[in-house]
C-alpha cells in the first residue's frame, strides 16, 4: 500500500467521525442493555515526518525502521455510560431518513458527517436554527438538492394511499364535491393539493392526511367515468378514473 501523505484536520475528523458512529451504537444498546464498562483514558501515538510546502502541513506515516520521525500523542478522554446515553441521538426512529438512502457524491456525505449530520431530522435541527449548511461547507454542499432527495426519499417511504371516493352535495353553496379518504393524503401541511377533474382545475376545500374534499362547481362536468389527478405535494402525484 502506497504510503502517502496527509492533513491533521482530516486524520482528525476521520477519527470523529469513527468515535461518533460508536457511540451512536453504544446509546442504542444501551436501551436494552445498560453498559456494564467504561471507557477510560487512551492514547494514540503516531511517527510522522511533517512537510510544510508554504501553504499546508501535511504528514507522512513513519514505516517500521525509519528513524528521525517525530512523534504525535492524541489523548482521548474518559466516558461514562451516563454520557453517552445524554449526548446520543436515538437512531432509526420511525420517519426519519437516513442520508445513506439516497444517492449523493462522496463529498457531500463526508461533509455532512463531519457536522454530525446522519438523516433529514438533523437537516431540519440545523435549519431551524438558521445555520447556512453551504456556508459552514464552504460551498462544498448543495443544500437545496440535497433537502429534495431527502423529502423524496422520506414522501416514498409514506406513500398515499387511497381508500375510497364519494360525491356529496355542498347545501350552503348548491355545489357537489368529492370526498377522497385514504391515508397520507397531507403529509405536508404547508402544501395545499392542486385538483384537475376532467382537464379543468378545481378549487381544494378542505385537506389532511386522511381526507381531501373538492368541489366541482359545474355539475355538467361530470361524466360516467372522470378523470381527477391530484397533486398532494411536490413529491406525490395520483391519478384516478372516478365513475359516477
Amino acid at each position: 500500500m502506497e504510503n502517502t501523505s496527509w492533513n491533521l484536520e482530516d486524520f482528525v475528523d476521520s477519527l470523529v467521525v469513527e468515535l461518533d458512529k460508536t457511540r451512536e451504537t453504544l446509546s442504542i444498546k444501551a436501551i436494552n442493555k445498560p453498559l456494564t464498562y467504561t471507557v477510560k483514558d487512551m492514547s494514540l501515538d503516531l511517527n510522522i515526518f511533517p512537510t510544510y510546502d508554504g501553504d499546508q502541513i501535511k504528514f507522512v506515516t513513519a514505516q517500521p525502521g525509519q528513524t528521525g520521525a517525530s512523534k504525535v500523542t492524541l489523548q482521548l478522554g474518559s466516558i461514562t455510560d451516563q454520557q453517552v446515553r445524554a449526548t446520543s441521538k436515538t437512531q432509526g426512529k420511525p420517519g426519519d431518513v437516513s442520508i445513506n438512502e439516497i444517492e449523493v457524491d462522496k463529498t457531500t456525505q463526508k461533509e455532512l458527517r463531519k457536522m454530525g449530520v446522519t438523516s433529514i431530522d438533523d437537516l431540519q435541527e440545523i435549519e431551524n436554527k438558521n445555520i447556512n449548511i453551504e456556508k459552514a461547507s464552504d460551498k462544498k454542499i448543495d443544500y437545496s438538492k440535497l433537502i429534495n432527495q431527502l423529502k423524496q426519499v422520506k414522501r416514498n417511504s409514506n406513500p398515499p394511499k387511497v381508500k375510497s371516493v364519494s360525491l356529496s352535495m355542498d347545501n350552503n353553496r348548491g355545489e357537489p364535491y368529492l370526498v377522497v379518504k385514504g391515508e397520507n393524503l397531507g403529509v405536508n401541511a404547508d402544501f395545499r393539493p392542486v385538483a384537475v377533474f376532467n382537464d379543468t382545475l378545481v378549487r381544494v376545500a378542505e385537506h389532511n392526511q386522511e381526507e381531501i374534499r373538492i368541489h366541482i362547481p359545474d355539475a355538467n362536468k361530470f361524466k360516467a367515468t372522470n378523470d381527477l389527478v391530484l397533486t398532494l405535494d411536490p413529491y406525490a402525484i395520483i391519478k384516478m378514473n372516478v365513475k359516477i
